[in-house]
């Protein structure tokens, strides 16, 4: 399979968020700045990218561990989702969901 450069350095900038997303939320689980557990997919980044990059808009995941990788790949705003596990309103469900 041939990929572009620039198919080659979207992959590559998603797996990068999807890092750097994780290691900011770890640090805060230890300081109670966050309710609940976080389960980190830190080391994983490539598979959630890889999987979302064959999913059209219209299609749905659905992960119950370690998702957050998924919903970046997906497209959701990293912000937002951050938001979420502070509990914060600007949160994708208004932080009531948390991670």
């Amino acid at each position: 399979m041939d990929l572009s450069r620039e198919t080659l350095i979207k992959l590559y900038t998603t797996m990068a968020t999807i890092r750097n997303f994780e290691e900011r939320g770890i640090p805060e689980t230890g300081q109670r700045a966050m309710s609940g557990s976080v389960h980190s997919s830190a080391g994983q980044e490539a598979v959630p990218t890889g999987v979302c990059a064959h999913l059209s808009d219209e299609d749905y995941i659905g992960s119950t561990h370690r998702g957050h990788g998924h919903c970046i790949a997906k497209g959701v705003d990293p912000k937002r989702m951050m938001a979420e596990l502070f509990g914060r309103s600007t949160g994708t469900n208004k932080g009531k969901g948390g991670s």
